[in-house]
């Protein structure tokens, strides 16, 4: 391997650690990564600084995932968000807004990891969430497809705990959730997004 190369790699590792995922993936992932992920208001924003970020006052009003008790989610008064100087950018939220924010807690601090504002969550997008993912199963993107443009390149089969994402597939709309077999199956729910 030439020093150009190895250069190239370094860099590539490098941004790739400090930046924003170029990975792709399905919301699916995003809610199952999650430990927390409910319906939000935002009563008020305040600005910490360029690198702590948003502290966000909130009030929970409906709970779709929690590793905890809903008690101890409906009580969370505070999350904070990314800043300016964050690679992936600020996560700014509009006061008096309601937001489904998915969240996680970092050294004792809620924060938030996705959010969408409410008015653009539908009936299907809850029935999604709440009845359609399964956190149990494994999704698989053909990474090395989409991103090498290789036609040939395919996963194999998957297992009966794994759905494979199709080439041609809708982030939002997907979903992998076990049958009544117990087998990991693909779907769709909702337009395509």
């Amino acid at each position: 391997m030439t020093a150009v190369s190895r250069l190239i790699l370094v860099c590539l590792g490098v941004t790739l650690c400090e930046s924003c995922s170029w990975v792709p993936k399905v919301e699916q992932e995003d809610f199952c990564s999650a430990q927390y992920v409910f319906e939000a208001d935002i009563l008020e924003r305040v600005f910490l600084s360029e690198y702590q970020g948003y502290s966000y006052n909130i009030r929970v009003k409906e709970i779709f995932k929690t590793n905890t008790r809903p008690e101890t989610v409906r009580g969370m008064a505070t999350i904070i968000g990314d800043g300016p100087a964050n690679s992936c950018g600020p996560q700014i939220l509009e006061e008096n807004t309601a937001y489904l924010v998915y969240a996680y807690t970092d050294d004792g601090n809620l924060r938030l990891s996705e959010y969408r504002k409410m008015q653009f969550v539908n009936k299907q997008d809850i029935t999604r969430m709440t009845r359609l993912y399964d956190c149990s199963c494994e999704i698989r993107l053909n990474l090395i497809k989409m991103l090498t443009n290789t036609e040939n390149a395919s996963l194999p089969p998957p297992t009966s705990n794994q759905c494979n994402v199709p080439d041609n597939y809708c982030s939002r709309s997907f979903y992998c959730k076990r049958n009544p077999a117990g087998i990991c199956k693909m779907g769709y729910l909702g337009q395509c997004y």
